[in-house]
């Protein structure tokens, strides 16, 4: 196992304070344990929207995923990020309670196939964490946590651990992880040392991307990454490409998602989502509603802020593209 050293955080001890006020959480208490780790990553989820509006409804189409950044526009109320932004955040905030973490790199699949033949370039990112033992000694247990995902991502961190397998936000959704090498690897996995390099952690969902449950014993893979460590300015560059490559996964939606929980459920959440129908969407498990369906821009717009607490500034709407703009498409 490798061992996580301690590091500084981007954040302040105040900032912290801050932060858990901002996600209900400003009593709880700082020794760092499972426990809380995996209360503030739902609480986190409830409170900050998976969205890419910077990217679609201001002139640049920037998404600045800078720790400064994000923090002011989490805090502000103005809305969330995308992946990149979530989980530098809360990389900074995890050191800053005094967690061991660092970031790596991941590939997506997409698609609905269970047998992946492609993946993409590095487009996202997931974080290792530690906790420091209250012995003094070192932490016997790595644990991933991802805070970035659109939908269908983990709602707890997952032990890293061959097989392991945790429930997702609401049955029937369940996550695994896996080794395996990378397809059309060059390396020989013949060969012991060369397999050990050619590998990476995988983690699975069972469910296809419309939500539905796959065959049982089927499992989606999700995204892969190995252990080596990315630095945020690796990320700045990642995020570059993912938001102004041409024909990118982002280029063509207006995202939006948001968790909330199950009411009388302790633990399992909900997904309120806006689809590419221009609905928003409520996915519990497998319950699924409409909530309001969006008949033009200002109905967008509302809803927006409605369920998920994101400000469109004034104007924005003029530097929409066609394919964003309600009516027939061109």
């Amino acid at each position: 196992m490798v061992l996580i050293k301690p590091c500084p955080s981007f954040y302040s001890a105040d900032q912290l304070d801050a932060y858990l006020k901002c996600i209900r959480l400003g009593d709880i208490s700082r020794e760092p344990t499972l426990e809380t780790l995996t209360r503030i990553g739902q609480q986190h989820l409830c409170r900050f929207p998976f969205e890419n509006t910077s990217m679609q409804y201001t002139e640049s189409g920037a998404m600045d995923i800078t720790p400064a950044a994000v923090y002011e526009r989490f805090l502000s109320g103005k809305g969330g990020s995308y992946c990149f932004g979530h989980s530098l955040c809360m990389l900074g905030m995890l050191r800053a309670m005094g967690y061991r973490a660092y970031a790596t790199a991941a590939r997506g699949t997409g698609g609905m196939s269970t047998e992946v033949l492609e993946f993409s370039q590095p487009r996202h990112i997931v974080l290792f964490v530690q906790i420091p033992r209250t012995d003094g000694t070192p932490p016997q247990e790595t644990y991933i946590v991802d805070v970035g995902v659109n939908l269908m991502g983990p709602a707890r961190p997952i032990l890293l651990k061959e097989g392991e397998v945790v429930m997702g936000a609401a049955p029937p959704e369940k996550h695994r992880l896996i080794k395996g090498p990378m397809p059309n690897s060059s390396l020989d996995e013949t060969d012991a040392e060369s397999r050990d390099v050619a590998e990476n952690w995988m983690y699975q969902v069972n469910l296809d991307t419309r939500g539905k449950p796959l065959e049982e014993g089927s499992w989606r893979i999700m995204f892969a990454f190995s252990m080596e460590e990315y630095s945020v300015r690796d990320f700045e560059a990642f995020s570059f490409v993912v938001t102004y490559k041409p024909g990118g996964i982002l280029n063509d939606r207006i995202m939006a998602s948001r968790w909330t929980p199950i009411e009388g459920d302790g633990g399992l959440f909900a997904r309120i989502v806006l689809s590419k129908r221009d609905r928003v969407m409520w996915y519990g498990g497998e319950e699924v509603r409409t909530l309001k369906e969006l008949h033009c821009a200002e109905d967008r717009i509302e809803a927006l802020r409605k369920y998920f607490g994101i400000t469109i500034e004034r104007g924005g709407e003029s530097y929409l593209r066609d394919i964003f703009k309600f009516g027939p498409k061109a």
